[in-house]
């Protein structure tokens, strides 16, 4: 009898294909499963919970990324909406941790993508309970809040981490979100293996699609934070972090333990002057696009020292 022998290794490989195509044929799945589950529940919630539901529907309708940006904590009695490169990272490791999941409390910059993962933050979205979301937006006794950044730092921020020396070719999610939407903006930026965006390039770029809500890291704040049904009882800001954070430590009662772990150094993108990186002519382009940004949030138009 001849028989075939299967290294370990092999084996090994073979077990890695099989949970990828389960895993590929898993997401392929879930939108449909969604809307199958979407088509049971609204009828019930249409009957129990109308105005839930309504507000969920206009929510998807109008705002940006509903699903993506809202937390929904009811353990806590807090809404939060995170504005992306405005402390969101932070602010949502921190509710992690005071619901008790401490695997994304501790995160490193390498590891950041669990904090926004939901399975891994246990954070809920508005989809997966729409009366509670009903209940955070308008309970008295709920905390809702979100926080927003200088649009200077916050475009040099997103441009440091996502686009700084990186190769303008397929492959990474950023760089490709450029590349889909490059011709529409300006045909002259750059292109191509050999070339990547300067910081000026990128302002160029984000400044011109600010309102195309292509990409929530360069999306206007303003646009982020209109949330119908909505009324926030704190906008903080990442200038003002450990004062404005506090408010949100003192709605949740929190220890003095859990004070000192929310309030670690600020990851900064860059130790270099702003100076270094803003021209005049700089400056006003992004003061012209995000100008809603500057006088909605009372942002002085001069850059912070």
């Amino acid at each position: 009898m001849i028989t075939s022998h299967v290294s370990p290794a092999d084996k090994a490989v073979s077990a890695k294909r099989k949970v990828g195509l389960i895993r590929r044929l898993e997401r392929s799945l879930r939108p449909g499963l969604r809307n199958l589950r979407g088509l049971v529940k609204e009828p019930f919630l249409a009957w129990a919970h109308p105005e839930a539901l309504a507000l969920y529907r206009r929510a998807m309708q109008t705002a940006y990324l509903p699903d993506d940006l809202i937390d929904v904590v009811p353990q806590l009695k807090i809404l939060y909406l995170a504005t992306p490169k405005a402390a969101s990272s932070r602010i949502r490791s921190n509710l992690a941790a005071m619901i008790g999941n401490d695997t994304v409390s501790e995160w490193r910059s390498d590891q950041n993508w669990k904090v926004h993962n939901r399975k891994a933050s246990s954070l809920q979205a508005p989809r997966h309970g729409l009366v509670q979301f009903h209940r955070m937006a308008t309970s008295p006794e709920a905390l809702r809040f979100t926080f927003v950044r200088n649009p200077y730092t916050r475009l040099l921020s997103c441009w440091a981490d996502q686009y700084r020396d990186r190769p303008l070719v397929p492959g990474y999610g950023r760089v490709e979100v450029y590349l889909a939407h490059r011709e529409r903006a300006d045909p002259a930026l750059p292109v191509g293996a050999d070339k990547s965006l300067s910081f000026a390039d990128f302002v160029a770029f984000a400044c011109t699609t600010s309102t195309w809500r292509i990409d929530k890291h360069w999306q206007r704040q303003s646009d982020i934070i209109d949330l119908p049904g909505v009324v926030f009882d704190l906008i903080g800001k990442t200038e003002t972090f450990a004062r404005d954070f506090g408010r949100v430590l003192d709605h949740v009662g929190a220890s003095e333990e859990m004070r000192r772990a929310a309030m670690p150094p600020l990851h900064t993108s860059s130790r270099r002057r702003l100076a270094d990186y803003f021209t005049p002519e700089l400056a006003d382009t992004i003061y012209r696009a995000y100008e809603r940004d500057f006088d909605q949030f009372g942002y002085a138009r001069a850059l912070p020292e």
